[in-house]
């Protein structure tokens, strides 16, 4: 009887888990990267990214960490930088590029294209 409620047990475990990654439909992967960052407080970087890159934001919002994150753009040239700032007003440079393959429209508000 025991074997019988164990093997039951196990069963609705696993039917569980699978419903659970069915409805999702999603493959989920959790990976660490491990990266220098530029970093400075967020006066002198955004500062430095409208000086120096003539990138300007375009987007906000607040991550689960309350910690702000923001998209500067230059609408001359297509380059842009992502940043994140911490409650210390700290603020790094996440990643950046050209516009090689932005999905954005720069002459105009952020669209995502299909």
């Amino acid at each position: 009887m025991r074997f019988i409620l164990i093997g039951l047990l196990i069963g609705i475990i696993t039917f569980i888990t699978t419903s659970l990654k069915a409805q999702q439909g999603i493959d989920i992967e959790k990976r660490t990267y491990i990266k220098s960052l530029m970093c400075a407080t967020h006066e002198d970087l955004t500062g430095n990214l409208k000086l120096q890159h003539g990138e300007s934001r375009k987007w906000w919002a607040v991550n689960s960490q309350n910690e702000i994150v923001e998209l500067f753009v230059n609408n001359k040239n297509g380059a842009w930088t992502i940043i994140i700032t911490n409650k210390k007003q700290m603020a790094c440079a996440l990643i950046g590029g050209d516009h090689s393959g932005a999905n954005y429209d720069i002459d105009s508000t952020i669209e995502l294209k299909q």
